[in-house]
C-alpha cells in the first residue's frame, strides 16, 4: 500500500512540475487572423499572387469609409464636414493616400488654354453651386459607384493605408477614423477592409475562447454533478480536464503557435475529449468498487479492462485530427496537429495523474450503491431486451436510412461566400454587405497581362488594344462596376484632351494612345503608372471589386471571360491570368473536398487497420466500421436537405467526427471481445457488453455533444455549424452502437465461439 502512495506522489509532483512549465507559456500564446494562410504554401498560384504583388501592390490594404446623408450627400455642410475628415485622416502616419470626390480633380483641355485646366469635382470655394457639381460627377461613370452610390445618399471614402498592417495598427487606425469622424459630428457611416475585419475577428476570437472555457467548465461540472452526485466525482474529473486544458494550450504557447480562426474550437474539444477517457476510466472503476473489489484492485482492473480501449480511442482520435493534414491550408493544418497533440496530453494524464488521484483519495460513497439497482442497469437492460426482439425491423429500417441518406448526399453543394462565416446579425457583416451591394462590392478583382514577348512592352499600342477588349468586357459582359486599368486612364486621358466632354470617354486610336502615354509618362505626378505597370513594362494588372456572389457564380463567369479571351483576344500579344486573394481562396474551395475525402478515407483505413490487428477478425472489423460510417453519411444528407454549403467549417467536421465516434465502438468492441475470450456465448458477451459499457458510452456521448453544442454560441458561423453538425453527427453514434451494432452482432456473428 505504501508503494503503491509513494508512486503515486511521485508521479504528482512530476505532473505539477510540468503543469508549471506550461502555465508560464501560456501568455505566449497569441491569436491571429490572416486569410492569407489559408492559401498552399508553395503552389504555382500562390507563386504566381506573390510574384504579382512584388510587381504592383497587395489587393487588400485598403479601408472603405462610406459616409451616408438620406436627403443626399450634395449638401453644404455635409460636404465641408467630409473635407474635413479626408484632409485630417490624410495626416495619420499609417496612411499612404485618401481618397475621395472632395479631394479628386479632373483635367480638361480646351481650345482656349495650351495646358490642361485643373477642375476639383466639388468646388469648395463655391458650394452655393454644388448642384453643379453633382450634375458633373454622375456624367462621369468612373466615379459612380466608386465614389458616389448610385442613389446619391453615400460618399466613399478610400483610404490606402501601409501594407501587410499588424492588428495593433489596425486597431489604431480603425480608432483614429472613428475619432475623426466623431469630430466632424459625422454619425451615419460605415467601415469596412481588411485591418477593420482582422480587429473585429481577433477580439471576437479572444472572446469566444474564453468564453468556451468557461461554458465547458460549467457544462462538465454539471454532468459530474448529475452523473456522480459527490464532491469526488466533479473534483477528480475536473482537475485531470483543467490540466488537459492547460498543457495544450501551455504547449502552443512553447512552440510559438497562435490560435487562428479554426483553433478557437480547441478548449471544447479538449474538454469533452478529456473528458470521455476520465469517464470510461472512472465508471469502470465505480463498477469494480461496487463488485466489492479492494481500491487498488479495483484501480488496476478498471485500468486493464478501459486502459487499452482508451489508449486506443485516443489514437484514433488523434489520427482522425491529423487526417487534416491532407488540407493544404495552414490553419487547418495546425488545427489538426495541436488538437491531436491535446488529446495525446489528455490520455498521458489520464494513465498516470489521475490513477496517482484514485490512489492517495478516498473511495467515493456512490460505489456503496449495489451494482444491480442502478439507474442505468435498469434502462441499458431494457434497451437491449427491446434490440433483441425487435432486431430484423431494426435491420430492415437501419438499411431504409442509408437508401434516404445516400440521396441526400447527392443534394450537398459547396458553393462558398467571403462573407457567410459571420453572422448575418452582427454588425460587421451588415457594413460589409452594405458596400457588397450598395457600392461597389468587396471581393478583390485582380487580373495580370503581361506581353508574350518579353522584349515588346505591354504600353505599346498594339498591346493596348488588347488589353482594352478585356477590359471592356469586364465593364460590360463580366459585370465589374468599374476597374482599374491602363485603358481607363487612357479613357480619362482621351476625354480631357476633348474638352471633358462625356461622349469622348472612350478608347482611343493608336496614335493618340502613344501621344497619351508619353505624357503621362512625362507628367504623372502621382506615380498611377506604377500601380499599374512594373518596371521591366512587361506587365500589366486590371484591378477592381465586385460583390460577394458566390464560387458557383463567379466560375461561370470566369469560364465565360477565358472563352472570351479564347476566341477574341489575340493571345500571341498578350498572356492573361486571374489572380488574388479572392482567386486563391476559391481554388482552395474546389479542392477541399477532395482533399477531406481523401483524408477520411486515410482515417477509416488507419482505424480498421488498429482495429484488425486487435479483434484479429475482418467481419468484425466491418461490423464495427458500419455505426461509424453511417452517421458520416447522414451527416452528408443532413448538409444536403438543409442547403447547407460544403465549405471548410462543415468540411472538416467529417474527419473530427469519425476519429471522435468512434471511441464509443472501440470500448464496446474491446469489452466485446474480452467476455468472449472467457468463453461466454455471443449473446452473453454482448449482454455483458452492453450493461458495462453502455452507461459510459451514453454519458460521454452527452457530455461531447454537450460541448460541442456549446459552440452555437459563437458568432462565426462556421464555428457554429461545427458545434451542431458534431453533435448531431455523435448522437447519430451513439444510436448505431446501441441499436444497430447489437443487431450486427447477433444476425452476422452467431457462430463465433470465444
Amino acid at each position: 500500500m505504501g508503494n503503491y502512495k509513494k508512486l503515486a506522489l511521485i508521479t504528482i509532483t512530476c505532473v505539477m512540475a510540468l503543469t508549471g512549465l506550461f502555465l508560464f507559456a501560456i501568455p505566449k500564446v497569441g491569436f491571429n487572423y490572416d486569410f492569407e494562410a489559408f492559401f498552399p504554401k508553395g503552389d504555382p498560384e500562390t507563386v504566381f499572387f506573390n510574384e504579382h504583388r512584388d510587381r504592383f501592390e497587395s489587393d487588400n490594404d485598403f479601408i472603405f469609409v462610406a459616409l451616408q446623408r438620406d436627403a443626399g450627400i450634395f449638401e453644404k455642410e455635409f460636404l465641408l464636414k467630409a473635407k474635413a475628415f479626408t484632409d485630417n485622416i490624410a495626416k495619420d502616419s499609417l496612411v499612404l493616400s485618401v481618397t475621395s470626390i472632395t479631394n479628386l480633380e479632373e483635367y480638361v483641355k480646351t481650345p482656349f488654354s495650351p495646358k490642361p485646366i485643373v477642375r476639383p469635382f466639388v468646388n469648395y470655394e463655391n458650394l452655393e453651386e454644388v448642384k453643379k457639381d453633382s450634375t458633373r460627377i454622375f456624367s462621369h461613370p468612373e466615379l459612380i459607384p466608386q465614389y458616389v452610390s448610385e442613389d446619391g445618399t453615400d460618399l466613399l471614402i478610400f483610404i490606402k493605408h501601409q501594407p501587410f498592417m499588424s492588428k495593433k495598427n489596425g486597431d489604431l487606425i480603425g480608432a483614429t477614423i472613428r475619432s475623426e469622424l466623431d469630430k466632424q459630428g459625422i454619425t451615419e457611416y460605415k467601415l469596412a477592409g481588411r485591418s477593420i475585419g482582422m480587429g473585429y475577428y481577433i477580439n471576437k476570437m479572444q472572446y469566444e475562447t474564453l468564453l468556451f472555457i468557461g461554458l465547458s467548465f460549467i457544462l462538465i461540472i454539471a454532468f459530474l454533478a448529475i452523473s456522480f452526485r459527490s464532491l469526488w466525482g466533479i473534483l477528480i474529473p475536473l482537475s485531470v480536464v483543467s490540466l488537459s486544458m492547460g498543457w495544450i494550450v501551455g504547449f502552443m504557447g512553447l512552440v510559438g503557435q497562435p490560435i487562428n480562426l479554426v483553433l478557437t474550437v480547441l478548449p471544447s474539444i479538449i474538454f469533452v475529449v478529456a473528458m470521455s477517457d476520465v469517464i470510461h476510466l472512472v465508471s469502470k472503476y465505480i463498477d469494480e468498487l461496487r463488485l466489492g473489489r479492494e481500491k487498488n484492485e479495483a484501480i488496476r482492473t478498471a485500468y486493464k479492462e478501459v486502459g487499452f480501449a482508451t489508449l486506443l480511442t485516443s489514437l484514433t482520435t488523434a489520427i482522425g485530427f491529423l487526417t487534416l493534414l491532407t488540407v493544404d491550408m495552414q490553419p487547418v493544418k495546425a488545427f489538426g496537429i495541436f488538437v491531436s497533440i491535446g488529446v495525446m496530453l489528455a490520455f498521458i494524464l489520464a494513465y498516470t495523474y489521475l490513477p496517482a488521484l484514485l490512489v492517495l483519495v478516498k473511495k467515493p460513497r456512490i460505489s456503496d450503491k449495489p451494482y444491480t439497482e442502478n439507474v442505468w442497469y435498469k434502462f441499458l437492460h431494457t434497451l437491449l431486451r427491446n434490440v433483441i426482439r425487435n432486431k430484423k425491423p431494426y435491420f430492415v429500417g437501419s438499411i431504409i436510412l442509408v437508401g434516404i441518406s445516400v440521396w441526400g448526399t447527392t443534394l450537398v453543394e459547396s458553393d462558398y461566400f467571403l462573407l457567410e462565416d459571420l453572422d448575418p446579425k452582427t454588425g460587421l457583416r451588415k457594413d460589409y454587405e452594405y458596400f457588397d451591394k450598395e457600392l461597389a462590392g468587396l471581393r478583390p478583382f485582380e487580373l495580370s497581362i503581361n506581353a508574350v514577348d518579353s522584349e515588346r512592352s505591354i504600353l505599346e499600342p498594339e498591346l493596348l488594344a488588347e488589353v482594352a477588349k478585356v477590359d471592356e468586357y469586364l465593364l460590360n459582359v463580366y459585370g465589374l462596376k468599374r476597374t482599374l486599368s491602363i485603358p481607363s486612364i487612357l479613357k480619362l486621358a482621351h476625354r480631357t484632351e476633348n474638352g471633358g466632354l462625356a461622349k469622348y470617354y472612350t478608347m482611343p486610336g493608336p496614335k493618340d494612345t502613344e501621344k497619351y502615354i508619353s505624357r503621362i509618362q512625362k507628367f504623372d505626378k502621382d506615380n498611377m503608372l506604377r500601380l499599374l505597370v512594373d518596371s521591366t513594362e512587361t506587365y500589366t494588372r486590371i484591378s477592381s471589386t465586385q460583390g460577394d456572389i458566390g464560387l458557383y457564380a463567379v466560375t461561370d463567369k470566369n469560364e465565360a471571360f477565358y472563352d472570351f479571351v479564347e476566341k477574341e483576344v489575340n493571345t500571341n500579344l498578350i498572356d492573361i491570368k486571374m489572380t488574388g486573394t479572392a482567386h486563391l481562396l476559391d481554388i482552395n474551395m474546389r479542392s477541399l473536398s477532395g482533399s477531406l475525402t481523401t483524408g477520411l478515407l486515410i482515417a477509416i483505413f488507419i482505424v480498421s487497420l488498429i482495429m484488425g490487428a486487435l479483434y484479429k477478425s475482418i467481419k468484425i472489423v466491418l461490423l464495427a466500421l458500419v455505426p461509424n460510417v453511417l452517421p458520416l453519411i447522414m451527416l452528408a444528407a443532413i448538409l444536403g436537405f438543409t442547403g447547407i454549403n460544403l465549405r471548410v467549417s462543415t468540411a472538416i467536421v467529417f474527419t473530427i467526427s469519425f476519429g471522435i465516434a468512434v471511441d464509443d465502438t472501440i470500448h464496446f468492441m474491446s469489452k466485446f471481445k474480452l467476455e468472449l475470450s472467457k468463453g461466454k456465448s455471443v449473446l452473453y458477451a454482448l449482454k455483458r457488453t452492453y450493461l458495462s459499457t453502455g452507461r459510459a458510452i451514453v454519458l460521454t456521448t452527452l457530455i461531447l455533444c454537450s460541448g460541442f453544442l456549446l459552440l452555437m454560441f459563437s458568432d462565426f458561423l462556421g464555428t457554429y455549424f461545427i458545434g451542431i453538425l458534431i453533435s448531431l453527427t455523435l448522437l447519430f453514434a451513439l444510436i448505431a452502437d446501441l441499436l444497430v451494432l447489437p443487431v450486427l452482432l447477433i444476425l452476422f456473428f452467431k457462430q463465433e465461439k470465444a
